[in-house]
């Protein structure tokens, strides 16, 4: 995955599932300052872009979210589908 950061402040790509990303997001709402680096995230400045390299070993249904405080509750989320 590469993703572009085209606004003025940090952003996030998660990949987990929806439960997973729910409660982090939560997590994240109480904790706006914890700092956290895990092998399913990249982390992009503003104007910058990112790379995150994930093999998925299961068919399923994931979830990416942006779990900055506030942005997930703000719709930044989305499906990925693995057949």
């Amino acid at each position: 995955f590469v993703v572009s950061n085209r606004g003025k402040i940090l952003h996030e790509l998660v990949i987990g599932t929806a439960d997973e990303l729910a409660r982090h997001a939560e997590l994240m709402r109480r904790h706006p300052q914890m700092e956290h680096d895990e092998p399913n995230m990249t982390h992009v400045k503003p104007g910058a872009a990112g790379a995150l390299l994930w093999t998925f070993d299961k068919a399923g249904d994931f979830a990416f979210a942006c779990l900055v405080a506030g942005h997930y509750e703000a719709g930044m989320r989305g499906r990925i589908i693995v057949q």
